[in-house]
């Protein structure tokens, strides 16, 4: 699968919306698994990302900052 691609998904009448399995691998999330993903906004766009590796990512950046 190309590293670049859109995705189209229905956004229900109460606000949930069913991601494709495509993403789902993508977000190292297994189907059939609760799993959390964290909305990230920056100018205007938003990207939905894995929340434990978001978390994880925060604080090797945390602790290298420290260290410098």
């Amino acid at each position: 699968m190309s590293a670049n691609f859109s995705s189209d998904s229905i956004v229900w009448v109460d606000g949930q919306v069913t991601l494709p399995k495509h993403i789902l691998k993508i977000l190292g999330i297994e189907n059939g698994h609760r799993s959390n993903v964290t909305f990230i906004v920056e100018n205007g766009e938003v990207k939905i990302v894995n929340s434990a590796a978001y978390a994880i990512n925060n604080l090797k950046k945390a602790k290298d900052k420290e260290a410098a």
